[in-house]
């Protein structure tokens, strides 16, 4: 980089002096013109250097006065002032523009040619754009080449690390470490820090990242996009050292990205063709279309799936209502890989081992389990991990299969699982994990073929409380539910359903008028069961 300060360093800027703005020293040079107009503004470059004698605008004291402000606001590097002729020496009111923005004034020697120094200027800068053109080439070659060797993404990653000379993160779309050229285990991530790099906030000193005993703030790390069109894949961070030169580590991101983006393309399209192949396997499975055991032990390996008995099926729903919004957070999921990482994290088994497919809307996992104890407390915390992990993609319910012993069995674990939702969804707003061996008489009721029978049920103990409220829309069902789950307990029972202790005695006098007495205890047990085998009807 050639900035003013090192500009002065140089033979032929040896008898320049600085007046004013030593603060702005390391302003970069990128650029060089002459002031031959009143009227420069427009024709001044961000990061250039001016030459000047002043001439043209010496005698308009107004053109003076905003004239180191303007540069200044313009970006410019500095300004390389000629005094003699025209202009004996710099006004105070100059100086003092100069130290408040931080913008250098130089004055140049009386015996300065412009033309020579410009013309030095510009060879240097244009000496060093050749130089920066060469080094792009060879860290392009470079790269290509490990790519050309079929070198997999943490390869390329080392092979960066060694170019750049600083460690490397590679994140995926979603925040998550996809590759690095340290030990995983040392690096920590900060969720706040990468909030605010994400979202360009002025937090300079939020740390992004630790490892290896070090930790790195914005000013620290290089942080870039990884994107292939308008799709982003993932960011590369570099965590820039004592010795990084931004240039150099800028031309190493830039030609390292178009590959990485190539890479990261390649690995998502192959991951959507095996994922296409995985959930067609899985739909079959759920669909009974196989009838030998052995036979999908044997294709599940294809998908290096240890599929084994017992299994368990958890079903994964969004509660987003929009179905777009739904639909993409589902998608969102499957990419983050969160749910096989949970299932991996609780059950300590390999993350092959727990498989997750897009199915009716929903998402389908199964788990192979070995032998396990506190199966239940097992998977609730399962569960747990997985709504909160899934938090910032939306939210989500949880429903859990029976352990499913054999092939035969995994359609209706399935739908033992789905029937968790269809009873539960219209309860819940909040996310909710539920398990099918706590639905109680629910689970007998798919049992029974014989609607008829059941309906004729429903009629004998609720039938006329059914009529009522479809007459008078009393809600005296609901009533009856609230009462029965609470045992028959009239305040709590109030307080629950937000009406006046008085209304619900009104409200259960007219449940004994239609045949419902609440102290009657044995035909309330018909009645519970009519009422929910009425609401297992009306999923």
């Amino acid at each position: 980089m050639l900035s003013i300060e090192r500009l002065l360093e140089m033979t032929p800027f040896k008898d320049v002096t600085v007046i004013a703005g030593r603060g702005g020293l390391s302003h970069e040079i990128k650029s060089v013109n002459v002031m031959e107009v009143p009227d420069i503004y427009p024709y001044v470059d961000e990061q250039g250097l001016l030459f000047t004698t002043l001439f043209p605008i010496y005698d308009d004291e107004d053109a003076l006065h905003e004239f180191i402000v303007r540069l200044s606001e313009q970006n410019l590097a500095g300004v390389a002032i000629k005094l003699g002729r025209y202009l004996p020496e710099v006004p105070d009111y100059m100086i003092e523009q100069a130290e408040k923005h931080q913008f250098p004034i130089l004055i140049l020697p009386s015996d300065a040619n412009l033309s020579t120094l410009t013309n030095y200027i510009l060879t240097e800068l244009l000496d060093k754009k050749t130089t920066l053109l060469e080094f792009r080439e060879t860290i392009a070659s470079r790269l290509h080449h490990f790519l050309l060797e079929g070198s997999d993404m943490t390869q390329f990653v080392e092979a960066l690390s060694e170019l750049s000379e600083a460690p490397i993160i590679i994140l995926d779309a979603h925040l998550q470490i996809e590759a690095t050229s340290i030990e995983l285990e040392s690096v920590v991530m900060s969720e706040k820090g990468l909030y605010y790099l994400m979202n360009e906030e002025d937090m300079r000193q939020q740390v992004i990242v630790e490892c290896l005993n070090q930790t790195y703030t914005k000013d620290d790390v290089l942080f870039e996009p990884i994107m292939a069109g308008k799709k982003l894949f993932g960011y590369l961070m570099v965590l820039k050292n004592e010795t990084s030169s931004q240039e150099t580590l800028s031309i190493i991101v830039e030609q390292a990205i178009i590959l990485l983006a190539y890479l990261m393309q390649t690995k998502a399209a192959i991951q959507q063709k095996e994922r296409n192949y995985l959930d067609s396997f899985l739909r079959d499975i759920l669909n009974a279309r196989y009838q030998s055991q052995s036979e999908i032990i044997d294709k599940a390996k294809v998908f290096k799936w240890h599929l084994h008995f017992p299994n368990v099926i958890l079903v994964i729903r969004s509660m987003e209502q929009n179905t777009e919004k739904r639909i993409s957070s589902y998608t969102k999921v499957l990419d983050s890989e969160k749910i096989e990482q949970a299932v991996s994290h609780v059950f300590d088994i390999p993350l092959s081992n727990g498989k997750v497919a897009y199915f009716e809307e929903e998402l389908v996992v199964f788990i192979s389990l070995a032998f396990e104890t506190r199966l239940q407390e097992k998977l609730r915390t399962l569960a747990e991990l997985i709504v909160k992990n899934l938090t910032p993609l939306g939210a989500f319910s949880v429903s859990i299969s029976e352990p499913i012993e054999r092939l035969q069995d995994i359609k209706s674990g399935y739908q033992h699982a789905r029937l968790v939702h269809d009873i539960y969804k219209h309860q819940n707003k909040a996310p909710y994990i539920k398990f099918y061996q706590s639905l109680g008489l629910f689970k007998l009721f798919p049992l029974m073929k014989d609607e008829e029978k059941m309906q004729a049920f429903i009629e004998e103990y609720i039938g006329d409380i059914i009529q009522y409220d479809n007459k008078k829309d009393m809600d005296l069902m609901h009533t009856l539910s609230a009462l029965i789950k609470n045992n028959g307990n009239v305040q709590k029972t109030s307080d629950e359903m937000f009406i006046h202790y008085n209304s619900l005695r009104y409200r259960i006098q007219k449940l004994k008028d239609l045949g419902v007495d609440l102290n009657d205890g044995d035909k309330m047990i018909e009645v519970a069961v009519a009422c929910q085998m009425y609401r297992y009807l009306h999923l």
